[in-house]
């Protein structure tokens, strides 16, 4: 399948694929031609780095992580090492904001007091 036609199938913006495809998060799928064939297993693919892209992944250590998950280069340990490296980064910035978002309603509490 085409890259458009898997933005319209799967409902992913093409602006999305298009910059996983420029930043090399899915190379391993090329074909020979050196075109991507945007499969239902790419498109699983493209599910995870949506949620990691989304929790904060670099993109080069995200390439790599996909393109050893994609050939089956990588172990189960490896796997949950990296996901769970990626999920104490997501709380990590959660927490920074929440303490942000504390601060911020402190100001405006004594704002409304004054």
């Amino acid at each position: 399948m085409t890259i458009e036609g898997a933005s319209e199938r799967f409902g992913v913006p093409l602006e999305k694929l298009r910059l996983y495809e420029k930043q090399g998060l899915f190379d391993c799928h090329r074909q020979p031609d050196g075109n991507i064939d945007y499969t239902d297993e790419l498109m699983d693919y493209i599910g995870i780095i949506n949620v990691l892209t989304e929790a904060g992944a670099e993109a080069e250590t995200l390439r790599g992580f996909m393109c050893r998950l994609m050939q089956s280069e990588i172990s189960k340990e490896e796997k949950l090492r990296y996901l769970r490296t990626q999920r104490a980064k997501l709380l990590e910035n959660i927490h920074s904001k929440q303490k942000s978002l504390d601060q911020l309603d402190y100001i405006i509490f004594n704002e409304n007091r004054a």
